[in-house]
């Protein structure tokens, strides 16, 4: 129900119908002015058509709300701890892997990046690394 629909009265109901249609149809016969105004004043020269044609051609696609377990946030601050919640389930540490395939992956790639060198490596001094920074 409309704010101004306040009676029953049909004559009051019939002048607010006749001026609630005399206000469209004036608003749209001003945004087509003002669209015809547009289209006159486009200029070839300075590409204001190109730019008016690709903003009309990019189509805005707004995203979907987030739908958490209490429903779909959709304030930024909502949204911001449905993303928050999120990542904290999904970022759990494993105390205890079960899958034998796993364990075996991890031990393998612990191994590999932790080596014991063959020997002590050899010290040099500072007259040797001037030595070879002068040969090359």
């Amino acid at each position: 129900m409309r704010q101004w629909q306040i009676t029953r009265d049909p004559a009051f109901k019939s002048e607010v119908n006749s001026l609630e249609m005399s206000v469209t149809n004036q608003l749209n016969k001003l945004r087509k002015d003002q669209w015809s105004n547009t289209l006159e004043n486009f200029n070839p020269e300075d590409q204001s058509l190109w730019k008016m044609t690709r903003g009309v051609k990019r189509i805005t696609t707004s995203s979907p709300p987030l739908v958490t377990p209490g429903g779909p946030a959709l304030s930024n601050s909502k949204k911001a701890e449905a993303l928050a919640d999120s990542l904290e389930a999904q970022f759990q540490p494993v105390s205890d892997p079960s899958v034998p395939a796993v364990i075996e992956v991890i031990n393998e790639a612990i191994q590999a990046c932790s080596f014991d060198p063959a020997s002590e490596p050899n010290l040099t001094n500072p007259k040797e690394v001037q030595g070879d920074i002068r040969v090359s």
